[in-house]
């Protein structure tokens, strides 16, 4: 799939290179979904475009996430996005800047995602672009604010997350795996800002910024991803407490039923332990000719269990 974006101001969407005719010769931008071999080399072949930040995607080193001639400016950087419930995963996204056109390329499933959650902002890309630097102003814009969403989102579930175990005192050993889930999900998003704001960095350090004069811009956003990362900050240290938390009362529980079988077991013990002496079948022993031994040995073996459990009462253990 390819989505095509003219000067016109027309948002076009076609299923391959093929498609496309002498009227959209003259975009802006042109995405590509799930793009192909094929795809590639229509790009290199008809616009002369560097693609060699595509071959060391995997590279953690910022070259592999930001490239620069005097013709072209290129970035990659990854996008956390939740594939299910409380499950995220990230893709890859790259985006390369002429002095005319914009070329990005992408994942169907990571578009499908962001269409779905923030189809209102991607419709105002109709009345937006009118140059390359409006392209640029508006992606790192929306990257911005799609971070901000979805920090917030996971600082939500962690909020309702505490409100079950902190104040309803609700939890289990399973809620632990939910707070490695969301330190796991921080940890994307946290990596992926780190990616992006050193992308812009160098972006406003570029030999090009003459060229792509949207400094301001990147100095805004920039801020805004500063506020961001001191919330997914947060977000850790509320997970880190949760977790202590939950720990805690978890080995809470545990003693109260350790020391529950601490006291069957010792009230248990010792009428056994009574029982046991007064089992034994020696010739010479005065208790079996005692006219009070059986009801002595039952008061005995009463009195074993009674003060054992007022012993524990005492000592708050029940």
């Amino acid at each position: 799939m390819i989505e095509l974006y003219t000067k016109a101001g027309k948002l076009v969407k076609l299923e391959s290179t093929q498609n496309i005719t002498t009227d959209h010769d003259d975009f802006i931008s042109i995405h590509f979904l799930d793009y192909q071999e094929d795809d590639l080399e229509w790009v290199k072949s008809t616009f002369h475009i560097d693609l060699s930040i595509m071959n060391n995607i995997q590279d953690i080193e910022i070259s592999s996430h930001f490239q620069e001639n005097e013709f072209q400016s290129s970035f990659h950087f990854s996008i956390p996005y939740f594939k299910e419930k409380n499950v995220m995963i990230e893709e890859s996204m790259i985006f390369i800047l002429t002095e005319e056109k914009s070329f990005g390329f992408s994942n169907s499933s990571l578009d499908d995602y962001l269409n779905e959650i923030y189809a209102h902002k991607l419709d105002t890309r109709k009345n937006h672009f009118e140059s390359v630097e409006d392209v640029f102003r508006y992606q790192i814009e929306f990257l911005s604010d799609y971070y901000a969403d979805i920090t917030e989102n996971i600082a939500k579930r962690i909020k309702l997350l505490a409100s079950r175990v902190l104040i309803k005192k609700e939890f289990t050993e399973d809620d632990l795996d939910i707070i490695t889930q969301l330190n796991f999900n921080n940890l994307l998003i946290k990596e992926s800002i780190n990616e992006f704001v050193r992308i812009l960095t160098l972006q406003k350090k570029s030999a090009r910024k003459s060229k792509m004069n949207v400094k301001t811009k990147i100095d805004e956003e920039l801020n805004d991803l500063s506020v961001v990362s001191d919330y997914i900050q947060f977000n850790f240290d509320r997970l880190d407490d949760m977790k202590e938390n939950i720990s805690n009362k978890i080995d809470l529980e545990q003693n109260k039923v350790f020391k529950l079988l601490t006291m069957i077991t010792f009230c248990i013990s010792l009428p056994t332990l009574i029982a046991g002496i007064f089992g034994m079948n020696f010739k010479y022993m005065p208790e079996l000719t005692s006219k009070y031994g059986y009801p002595s040995a039952l008061v005995a073996m009463l009195l074993s269990i009674v003060i054992p459990l007022v012993y524990f009462k005492r000592k708050k253990w029940l």
